[in-house]
C-alpha cells in the first residue's frame, strides 16, 4: 500500500511515521484516538417468553383423598364438595400439581389446595341456578369466594337454597351486577372487611334491596372461619365427656 511518500508499508508504519515513534502502544493509542473503533452493535435478544401459569390442565371427578382432607378441615363434607368442585392437575415450570377446581361461568377455574390459591383464564363469577331464576322477584345470595359459598351448603344441610352468585373476585363485580339486577332482593355473604364492605355497599347502590348478611358472622372475617368456628365449638363438649370418662 503505498501512502505518498514513495515507500510502501501498513498502516501501522504510517502512524509510527506520523507520531514520531516506534512505541507500538503509543501509535495505536493515538489510531484510536484519531480512528475510533465502533463494536458492532449485539443483536437485540428477544424476551424470555413467560411460560404460562398453568402449562397443561387434566380435569376429572374430586376423588384426591388429600384435597377432600383438606376440605374437611374447613368444614365442607365431601358430598357437597363431589357436587360443586373438580379435581384439576395441572403443570407449572415442568412440575405436576392439583387441587380443588371450581368453574366459572366463561369455563375458567378458581383452582385451591392447601399451599395455593389461583385461577385460570377467562376470569368471571359464577351462577348457580337453583330454580328460582331471575324473574324480578326472587332471592340471589351473593359470595366473594367458592368456599363461602361450600361453607353456606354445609350450614343449609340439604335445605333448598336460592340462586347463588360467586364472585371469585371483588373485581368481578360488574359481571355480576347484570345478574343481579335480575333478581327482586340480593343477600350479601362478603368478607368482614373494607373490601367487602365497599361491594356490599355498591351492590345496594345499583340494585336496591340489599341484606347485609356479614353481621351474622362477625367477629369472624368470612363465613367459612365462622363454620370452623362452628364446628370447633360442636366438638369441645365431646373432647370434655371423652376426657370426663377416663
Amino acid at each position: 500500500m503505498d501512502f505518498g511518500e514513495g515507500t510502501g508499508g501498513s498502516i501501522i508504519d504510517l502512524a509510527q511515521r506520523l507520531y514520531g515513534t516506534r512505541d507500538i502502544s503509543s501509535v495505536l493509542k493515538g489510531i484510536e484516538g484519531h480512528f475510533p473503533v465502533s463494536t458492532p452493535a449485539a443483536a437485540p435478544r428477544k424476551a424470555a417468553a413467560t411460560p404460562p401459569a398453568f402449562e397443561e390442565l387434566r380435569v376429572s371427578p374430586l376423588r384426591n383423598t388429600v384435597l377432600l382432607d383438606y376440605l374437611a378441615k374447613r368444614g365442607i363434607p365431601s358430598d357437597i364438595a363431589l357436587g360443586e368442585c373438580v379435581e384439576v392437575h395441572y403443570r407449572t415450570r415442568g412440575k405436576w400439581y392439583f387441587g380443588i377446581g371450581f368453574r366459572n361461568r366463561k369455563g375458567g377455574l378458581e383452582i385451591r389446595n392447601p399451599y395455593f390459591k389461583g385461577s385460570t383464564s377467562p376470569k368471571d363469577i359464577t351462577h348457580l341456578r337453583h330454580g328460582a331464576g331471575g324473574n324480578g322477584k326472587a332471592t340471589a345470595l351473593v359470595f366473594e369466594g367458592f368456599m363461602d359459598y361450600l361453607s353456606y351448603l354445609t350450614l343449609k344441610q340439604g335445605k333448598p337454597v336460592p340462586d347463588c352468585v360467586v364472585l371469585n373476585s371483588v373485581g368481578n363485580l360488574p359481571g355480576a351486577l347484570d345478574v343481579l339486577k335480575g333478581y327482586g332482593h340480593v343477600c350479601c355473604f362478603l368478607d368482614n372487611d373494607d373490601a367487602g364492605r365497599k361491594t356490599t355497599e355498591e351492590i345496594r347502590r345499583r340494585c336496591g334491596s340489599v341484606t347485609d348478611k356479614a353481621v351474622h358472622y362477625l367477629p369472624h372475617k368470612d363465613l367459612n372461619e365462622f363454620l370452623q368456628h362452628r364446628l370447633k365449638k360442636a366438638e369441645e363438649p365431646c373432647a370434655e365427656l371423652k376426657q370426663g370418662s377416663g
